[in-house]
């Protein structure tokens, strides 16, 4: 498909008049008028995403003699990227899967079980999906309401934060956004008490995006070898000499198996997870006093079952700052578990905060490797990308790149890093690590 504006328009009110979006017919054609680039009127205003190009615009439908009345709405719009080699990197065929069974499936799956009075989080509006792949990729597209027009926008940050500060949220946003990710944990231990059967086959429709035969995303065990970024700074501090790091050490000692254990999902526990909490895929509500009052989850492409220690980790770790993890953390886990059982039934039980750190003790490997990902962007607003690939050289890989990215700002990536690692030795979450000898690959 031509990538331009104009180009945009036509396909898209085609595919969504066919399909009949919001009423439209042959007599009245949805009409999708993309935002413009204000530096190319030509082109359609573009975000580049890891895994989609995202443009917006508005849909109008015209009422007609008996008709609905005229609908005016405005859109996000997913596509996939045009690089080839992308498209493979990322995985976004699985991606585009994930997102589309998400929402037509999982969502409403777990919604219906919601016991009367509860309230589920907030959640973007499906308007139409399309995943054909191969060849016809570039038909390929999700189409939601936008969120803004529902008032929900991007976190607010001080206009002072720069740097990892700004990759941070204060506790407010934190504790609203925790509270969602509760409320959508919390429908699946109702859904798979339910229903298990239904329940087992949505989750055995979802798409594995991290591991391929070969291995995790970085692959030959480099994960152990990035992770010891974080652990060097403590061996030369008196309070981690006595053996404290051992079991971290112990963790990373076979990162990719360790991991790959975390990732593999274990019961009473396992919800369906995110995936991918994080700031950019958390939209807020304000009062009108400019407080987050409530939080929208976005972005379904890495769901996947596991357990809620994957979300938390991730989350926690990435989105939180060291004074909130060392002051707030186990407020902010308070809320998490008050927001799972305020959409339980009486019949089903939420985990205790003891079965809770249970679980972050042996999850918090997720947290922890996801964030080498996540660090360059935190401590710089222009990082070289982690998909600045040379066409040309099909030897580049995915930790070529990472390195890359992790050592355009050492001190700075090293510091978050080592805050984390600390965190976890701390707190428990990596004493005499080992996963029970019943856990299986």
């Amino acid at each position: 498909m031509n990538t331009s504006r104009e180009a945009l328009k036509l396909w898209l009110s085609d595919v969504l008049t066919a399909n009949g979006a919001y009423g439209a017919t042959a007599d009245r054609p949805a009409v999708f008028d993309p935002d413009r680039d204000p530096r190319h009127a030509s082109r359609p205003k573009q975000m580049q995403r890891l895994s989609s190009v995202v443009t917006f615009g508005r849909l109008t439908v015209q009422a007609g003699g008996g008709s609905p009345a005229a609908t005016d709405t405005r859109l996000t719009v997913k596509l996939k990227p045009p690089v080839e080699l992308l498209r493979t990197v990322l995985k976004s065929d699985r991606q585009f899967h994930n997102e589309m069974h998400a929402y037509q499936n999982v969502v409403p799956f777990l919604i219906e079980h919601l016991p009367d009075g509860a309230r589920g989080p907030a959640l973007p509006v499906f308007v139409y999906g399309c995943n054909e792949c191969g060849a016809r990729w570039s038909e390929d597209v999700i189409v939601l309401e936008d969120p803004r027009g529902h008032g929900y926008v991007p976190a607010r940050a001080p206009e002072c934060a720069v740097g990892a500060a700004s990759a941070h949220m204060d506790y407010s946003h934190l504790a609203v956004a925790i509270a969602a990710l509760g409320r959508f944990h919390g429908m699946s231990f109702t859904a798979k008490q339910k229903n298990p059967v239904a329940f087992r086959k949505l989750v055995g429709n979802l798409r594995e995006i991290q591991w391929d035969e070969d291995g995790w995303l970085v692959k030959d065990n480099g994960l152990k070898s990035l992770s010891m970024r974080g652990a060097r700074p403590l061996m030369d501090q008196d309070k981690y000499r006595d053996g404290k790091l051992k079991g971290f050490l112990t963790m990373i000692r076979e990162a990719d198996r360790n991991l790959k254990l975390a990732m593999t999902p274990k019961e009473p526990f396992a919800v369906i997870c995110h995936g991918d909490y994080c700031k950019p895929n958390i939209l807020f509500e304000y009062d009108e006093a400019g407080q987050p009052r409530e939080a929208m989850i976005t972005e379904f492409t890495a769901v996947r079952y596991g357990s809620p220690g994957l979300d938390l980790s991730y989350f926690l770790y990435k989105n939180a700052d060291k004074d909130v993890q060392d002051n707030r953390w186990e407020d902010l886990l308070a809320v998490y578990l008050e927001s799972v059982a305020a959409v339980l039934p009486a019949d089903v039980k939420a985990p205790t905060a003891e079965q809770l750190h249970h679980e972050l003790r042996f999850h918090a490997l997720y947290g922890y490797a996801h964030l080498l990902f996540a660090v360059p962007n935190m401590i710089n607003d222009n990082p070289r990308g982690l998909l600045e690939i040379d066409h040309d050289d099909d030897k580049t890989t995915v930790e070529d790149l990472l390195v890359a990215r992790i050592d355009a700002a050492d001190e700075k990536i090293t510091e978050i890093l080592s805050d984390t690692v600390r965190h976890i030795i701390d707190h428990g979450y990596a004493e005499q690590y080992e996963f029970p000898s019943n856990s299986r690959l």
